[in-house]
């Protein structure tokens, strides 16, 4: 048996010979430097949440800016087409698939410090994030965005969605100033609406009707999973609120808590415990949250409070409780968190 040689393979040009010469220029200046949209979209994203957490009206400017890449994604298709009719050939319809690629870029890392700072650290929400990084890794590496994820309808259905409901999370409570708890159904109903205009390239993108049918297939699993997102909504950071502080207090004056308890006897139970806040939110933002006091896992309390965006060191509030029962003793918890169930803060002590 002779042994060949294996063929070189050497990544295709993401668009043919008729694009410009300056939109080659551009292209070629990119390539080598692949990390530089990637870091200047990241940088965009660190800028931004600073801002935010200042309270400046800037960050609200670049989120609006971030938010115009939605309505790209969404009609991606016939703007490459319109591209390519209008310049005359000059551009190819591939130049509106080199824009999506910055768009989600910068959509995804714009998004990402928002998330990593909700996040708590159980690992529904660790999951969520993780994925999300996945997502912005995946948009920078062109070998893997060119030749595997924009050439697939599915995948490429699938990452639109999930670069949509990703920015929707974030970018509406910093630019409309829609609570959290509102962002997240309207993130998933403009996450249905993308798969939905996804169908038809979908169908359309083999002449095969058994490829169809499978195709139809996967949409189909990709709606049930935005079904399934929706039950596991609680999973999903609150980005855009920021814990500053949370304790569980003995005592506290005026908005100023007590030490940290974290162990307690019956006895010292007596005068009761503060579940203190302090969680900063975008300027403008009046987030409705709710206290769960849980025994042994159980649910005793829920007491809802509102907080106000805007202040530096975060807006404080807190739930007292008084009546722990007949029989507090074991492990304690009180976590704070939207109407929609997603965990903004989590703080546990022990009744011995």
């Amino acid at each position: 048996m002779s042994e060949s040689a294996a063929p070189e393979i050497t990544p295709p040009d993401p668009l043919p010979p008729s694009a410009s010469r300056r939109f080659d220029r551009l292209l070629n200046f990119l390539n080598r430097h692949p990390l530089l949209l990637p870091t200047a979209s990241f940088g965009f994203g660190i800028g931004s949440f600073m801002l935010v957490q200042r309270g400046e009206h800037l960050a609200q400017v670049m989120a609006v800016i971030a938010l115009l890449g939605w309505p790209w994604l969404l009609a991606e298709g016939a703007l490459g087409r319109w591209i390519a009719r209008h310049s005359r050939g000059r551009l190819p319809v591939a130049t509106a698939r080199f824009m999506t690629q910055q768009a989600q870029q910068e959509l995804l890392f714009f998004s990402l410090p928002f998330l990593f700072t909700a996040m708590q650290w159980v690992p529904g929400q660790m999951v969520f994030v993780a994925l999300a990084a996945l997502l912005a890794v995946a948009s920078s590496l062109d070998p893997v965005y060119w030749h595997r994820i924009a050439p697939n309808a599915a995948l490429s259905m699938g990452f639109h969605a999930g670069c949509t409901f990703v920015a929707a999370l974030v970018i509406l409570p910093i630019a409309v100033k829609v609570p959290v708890e509102t962002a997240l159904p309207i993130a998933f109903a403009i996450t249905g609406i993308t798969l939905i205009i996804g169908l038809p390239r979908l169908i359309r993108s083999t002449d095969d009707p058994r490829s169809g049918k499978r195709r139809l297939v996967y949409a189909t699993l990709v709606m049930a999973l935005l079904g399934i997102g929706w039950l596991m909504r609680a999973a999903i950071p609150p980005a855009g609120l920021w814990v500053r502080d949370a304790r569980i207090a003995a005592s506290i004056d005026g908005y100023t808590p007590g030490p940290v308890v974290k162990s307690l006897t019956q006895a010292e139970l007596a005068n009761g415990l503060i579940a203190y806040v302090a969680v900063r939110a975008p300027q403008g933002l009046s987030q409705a949250v709710i206290f769960e006091w849980r025994h042994e896992g159980a649910i005793v309390d829920r007491i809802p409070a509102l907080i106000d965006g805007g202040r530096e060191m975060g807006f404080r509030t807190y739930s007292r409780k008084l009546n722990f029962g007949e029989s507090p003793t074991g492990q304690w918890r009180v976590d704070l968190r939207t109407p929609q169930g997603q965990l903004i803060a989590r703080r546990a002590f022990v009744v011995r």
